[in-house]
């Protein structure tokens, strides 16, 4: 009996164990199988969108479904891309010997030929499945629908163009903004109905953000062009004691056609909250009809006081999507190298497109990263920004990109090999020239030593207008700020503290507790003098 009862329990026991077996190969192969015919299915997306933007479509349905196949495409690559850094992080934790900051394990080269594939059978367990499961059946639903899209866009002529490298492309193009360009573009070239003898459109977003790049890029359109007969850029300033005829007379031309209706664009740009000024629009308005028949006013601005000046819905210009900006990224960063080559540079850059979402820190560091894809400097890189980052988020309450939005000083480091600090008390946007300037990478590699006060160019547009981004800039002696800023923090404690505890000599160093201060004690220029003696 005591054998058959063995045999009995060693076979249920032994039938477990090979469900158990099964049904987890089943998993992980599952999941395998629906990550590889995602990426199928966005490699056949993406397809279809590079050969759609290449032509020259019309139809305002095509060019919605055309967008819906953009945001999917952008979701989907993000989602995979996404879970690729989440396997990385999770075997560089395994990889990791001391040292916790961001390494950079060496991976043999048959390592890192098979690390692709093994990222896509690992079985994902929870939200990461069903997150695959969900963006697969939405985009099938999706390219259900493109059979009649590719048919119809056989038919819409090719732009012609050179057939540079997608890296190149987005360059050299306002990437994500169509849906933009397409409602700015209708809105002009439509034709004024009854009393409505003036159209105005307001744009409003955020500095930074593209606003006036966007504007420009529409009066190239050859279609706007030829239906207005002159095209007229404005500053907020010029708009006081002035009316639409003397705008149009003094402003900067930006295009004049000799055609037989006299449409004219005046474009106003508001850049300073001082140039908003409601009584003089009022005013600027109500002279309306000295302008032509059929003439329109585009007004950019950061105010949201001119959101109801318009005679058509505002246009809110925000930051891309995060799928959207990922993807721009991502192109510019690896131009034409297969990221799948370099795993943990891919994870470090999806990292640094995290934080850094405006397109000129996006173009910044992307040419840092095609120009430089060695591992050691990358490690180097992230590792001192993570430090700088820390600094700025625990003395100053945000993050230094935020500060700099904001006109806050921050701190910059000179080549990562041997921190040197600089201070960027100012940042601008100005027309472009060609006088020679200290670049930003040029700073952080060592490469150009900074003296006194100077200007660093961070980033120079190649698309219209040409933008260079400024940042105002001054190098300090390390030892030289420590001591003058312990001497400030002595006037300031003694000011907050009182005359009997004036003679209080600040240390060097920065503990938990001076952290945790009152936080009358962490501002101005007691923050800095911390900052300095705790960082260094």
């Amino acid at each position: 009996m005591e054998v058959l009862l063995s045999a009995v329990l060693g076979d249920l026991v032994s039938r477990s164990i090979s469900f158990l077996v099964d049904k987890y190969y089943q998993q992980k192969m599952g999941m395998g199988v629906d990550l590889q015919c995602l990426r199928h299915l966005l490699l056949r997306i993406e397809a279809t969108v590079l050969e759609a933007e290449g032509r020259h479509i019309t139809n305002r349905a095509m060019l919605r479904q055309l967008q819906m196949l953009r945001e999917g495409m952008y979701k989907g690559y993000y989602l995979v891309d996404t879970i690729k850094n989440g396997v990385l992080q999770h075997e560089m934790v395994n990889d990791e010997v001391g040292d916790h900051s961001f390494s950079f394990p060496k991976l043999r080269p048959t390592k890192r030929l098979c690390f692709f594939t093994r990222t896509f059978t690992m079985a994902f367990q929870g939200e990461d499945r069903k997150e695959v499961g969900e963006m697969l059946c939405s985009l099938q639903s999706i390219t259900d629908d493109m059979k009649e899209f590719l048919v119809f866009l056989k038919g819409y002529p090719h732009i012609h163009r050179q057939p540079y490298s997608q890296h190149l492309i987005l360059e050299k193009c306002m990437f994500g903004r169509q849906a933009e360009i397409e409602r700015i573009t209708n809105f002009l070239l439509r034709e004024s109905l009854g009393a409505e003898s003036l159209g105005v459109l307001s744009i409003i977003g955020p500095a930074r953000v593209g606003k006036s790049t966007l504007v420009e890029h529409i009066c190239y359109d050859e279609r706007v062009r030829s239906f207005f007969s002159s095209i007229v850029f404005c500053s907020g300033s010029d708009i006081r004691s002035k009316s639409f005829a003397d705008l149009r007379d003094s402003g900067i031309v930006k295009h004049q056609s000799c055609v037989a209706h006299e449409r004219s664009l005046i474009i106003i740009e508001f850049i300073d909250d001082g140039d908003v000024d409601e009584e003089n629009w009022r005013r600027l308005y109500s002279s309306r009809s000295c302008i032509p028949h059929g003439s329109k006013i585009i007004i950019t601005s950061r105010s949201e006081r001119f959101r109801n000046v318009g005679t058509t819905q505002p246009l809110e210009l925000s930051l891309l999507p995060q799928e959207a900006h990922w993807y721009f990224f991502k192109v510019l960063a690896f131009g034409s190298t297969n990221p799948v080559e370099h795993p943990f540079l891919e994870s470090a850059a999806m990292e640094m497109a995290a934080e850094y979402r405006c397109f000129v820190a996006a173009n910044f560091v992307a040419s840092l990263f095609r120009a430089n894809f060695c591992t050691q400097f990358w490690h180097l890189f992230l590792r001192c920004h993570r430090n700088i980052v820390e600094k700025h988020v625990i003395l100053f309450g945000e993050h230094p990109y935020t500060l700099v939005q904001k006109n806050h000083d921050i701190y910059l480091v000179e080549n990562f090999r041997d921190p040197k600090f600089i201070l960027v008390n100012g940042y601008k946007t100005c027309l472009r020239n060609d006088d020679p300037k200290v670049m930003l990478h040029e700073v952080h590699t060592g490469t150009s030593k900074a003296h006194g006060k100077f200007e660093v160019l961070v980033w120079r547009s190649r698309i219209p207008p040409y933008h260079e981004f400024v940042m105002s800039c001054e190098a300090q002696a390390q030892q030289h700020i420590i001591f003058k800023r312990k001497r400030e923090l002595g006037k300031q404690l003694s000011s907050t503290l009182g005359a009997g505890e004036a003679s209080l000599s600040p240390p060097a160093d920065v503990d938990a507790q001076r952290i945790n201060a009152p936080p009358g004690l962490l501002r101005g220029e007691l923050r800095i003098s911390l900052f300095l003696s705790w960082f260094l």
